[in-house]
């Protein structure tokens, strides 16, 4: 544990005081126990990096392995307070108070006996945990919608602003966020029924609903986020990569790391993209595998930033190959072939002119196996 001098307390609570308004205290999630819920069975996940919360965690894995479950579980117990959960159920979190500056441990448990979630230690900081919950396939358009019209009603009616300069500034605002997205699109004006506008290349106009669905995504979540001045929150977001184009899903996490740090808040995101994992810090990766019927965490990973996506999913996502199972099973079968010196056979011959046709002579594989080829028959020439 670290021990801070009163003046560095001090010091970080001047600058800290800007960013808190509304709530005295603040809270990050520790780690989530799971004692029977759907896919879970005595799972536990630890959100910590040298015994701190981490402000960002990336939870990966297949389709099935729980990523999305255990985003509602934190979201259900915590916010909806509904589901009759386990008794051992629970989350462990720490909470800054910040008047009396004191950082509380804190457990948030199953409502099986109370009629809210509450700490057994520190009820008083029970609806501490705010939480924003981004479901998949979910774009809120009419959310998005109004948090832009209430930041340009803000600029205007209280800094006196005019529209022109409000819609220069939220242009502004688009193009620094998504500096390198080659976004093709820029805000445009907001029309006498209170209707969101953009704007292409060609300067023709869209409505925010007409927009393409990774532009909603870009829109609807992560600019909705930066203009709606969240802070001090529990933001759940699932697979941000929905509608993403590749080269956005590189950079999206950068920016959500980026509004994490800058306004004390703590995002948890759950992907299948390789993309976005080879975004992520190490300390900030959890992998959820299948272990026969329970699922379990995969942590502490040597890399993962900077890596190739065929190292992602070969090393993080357990991925056994990067083909389909048709091709990789006549390679594997070529390859057969191969080791037994039966590269004259007539099975040989068609399948790597079958492989050939279908992958190109480039492929690695074919590559590897023609050199082979040549090599073995070098060799029995010399020996004949």
């Amino acid at each position: 544990m670290v021990f801070l001098c009163p003046d560095i307390i001090l010091m970080f609570f001047c600058i800290l005081a800007v960013s808190i308004i509304l709530n005295n205290y603040y809270m990050k999630i520790r780690e989530v126990h799971i004692e029977d819920y759907k896919i879970f069975k005595d799972f536990n996940i630890d959100f910590t990096f040298n015994n701190k919360p981490l402000s960002v965690i990336v939870i990966a894995g297949i389709n099935g392995s729980g990523k999305s479950t255990l985003l509602e579980f934190i979201y259900k117990l915590v916010v909806l307070k509904t589901l009759p959960f386990n008794e051992s159920d629970k989350i462990v979190g720490e909470v800054f108070d910040v008047d009396t500056n004191k950082l509380v441990p804190i457990i948030f448990k199953s409502p099986l006996q109370h009629s809210n979630v509450v700490s057994d230690n520190y009820p008083q900081y029970e609806n501490a945990f705010n939480v924003l919950y981004y479901k998949t396939y979910e774009t809120d358009i009419d959310s998005a919608s109004q948090t832009i019209i209430k930041y340009i009603d803000k600029l205007i009616f209280e800094k006196d602003k005019k529209s022109s300069e409000v819609y220069s500034i939220i242009t502004r605002k688009l193009n620094t966020l998504f500096n390198n997205f080659d976004l093709q699109i820029e805000f445009n004006y907001l029309d006498k029924e209170r209707s969101i506008y953009f704007k292409n290349e060609k300067s023709e106009q869209i409505p925010i609903s007409e927009l393409s669905g990774g532009e909603k995504e870009l829109i609807t979540r992560a600019f909705s986020l930066y203009l709606s001045d969240v802070k001090n929150k529990v933001i759940l977001i699932d697979e941000p990569e929905t509608s993403l184009h590749p080269n956005w899903q590189n950079r999206i996490l950068k920016i959500y790391e980026d509004f994490a740090n800058e306004n004390n808040n703590q995002i948890i995101i759950a992907t299948h993209s390789p993309h976005i994992i080879a975004s992520a810090k190490k300390e900030s990766l959890r992998v959820l595998v299948k272990k026969g019927e329970k699922i379990e965490v995969i942590s502490g990973f040597d890399g993962s930033y900077g890596y190739e996506v065929q190292r992602v999913l070969l090393e993080i996502m357990d991925l056994k190959s990067l083909r389909i199972p048709e091709i990789d099973k006549k390679i594997e079968r070529l390859y057969d072939l191969l080791s037994n010196d039966d590269y004259e056979s007539k099975e040989f011959t068609e399948l790597q002119f079958e492989l050939e046709e279908l992958l190109g002579k480039n492929d690695k594989d074919l590559i590897m196996i023609r050199l082979e080829v040549a090599k073995r028959k070098k060799k029995n020439e010399k020996n004949s």
